[in-house]
């Protein structure tokens, strides 16, 4: 009967020592990648050209409203407004000096379609393009142009580019330029609409 004991607490301990490996190796052994996420995974960026350079002082913007302690004035170009066929959404931000300097670039938003964060999985991003020069009119490229983050703002709600995550990406992103113009019309404006509850938005 002893033996029979040592026998059985011998495999409990073997199979305490196993558990702690298939824990610690962080894996998914039942997840199945389909292809939807598997093309979210190897995004791939379309090389565009950049759009006309605008007239800062004239033509469709709207005002887009971040908070009363923000110290800029942001307007979005809505005419700029396009979706991208890597998917992204390009637009033209003008997020205007209290002195009334303009300050032009011309961006890309990406969102997203997943809420998984694992290995190399594009994240919900934005990337300035150009810099407006309105003297010269006409944008200068960054020295070096990299994706920067929207998802993991904790004070999303503070920044512009917060604000265009919330009419972008948050249920999911309109394919039609008309759509994302009235995303941002109905979400960025000093009354629109700040959704906490985020679906398809990382």
């Amino acid at each position: 009967m002893r033996r029979i004991i040592l026998t059985v607490l011998a495999a409990a301990a073997l199979q305490a020592q196993a558990a702690p490996k298939d824990k610690e190796a962080n894996i998914n052994i039942h997840y199945k990648e389909s292809a939807a996420d598997k093309a979210l995974r190897e995004f791939k960026e379309a090389d565009l050209p950049l759009p006309a350079f605008p007239d800062a002082r004239s033509g469709n913007w709207f005002d887009m409203y971040v908070n009363e302690s923000y110290g800029k004035n942001a307007r979005i170009l809505l005419d700029s407004i396009q979706p991208a066929s890597d998917g992204t959404v390009r637009y033209i931000l003008n997020e205007r000096s209290k002195s009334g300097h303009d300050n032009l670039t011309a961006e890309a938003m990406f969102c997203s379609g997943t809420s998984f964060d694992y290995g190399d999985r594009k994240r919900s991003s934005y990337k300035v393009y150009g810099f407006g020069d309105t003297v010269n009119r006409r944008w200068i490229a960054p020295r070096n142009p990299v994706w920067k983050n929207t998802d993991t703002t904790l004070n999303r709600d503070k920044t512009a580019h917060g604000i265009l995550f919330n009419a972008f990406c948050v249920d999911g992103t309109p394919k039609s330029a008309a759509a994302l113009r009235d995303r941002i019309i109905d979400r960025a404006g000093k009354n629109g609409k700040r959704l906490s509850g985020r679906k398809n938005s990382f």
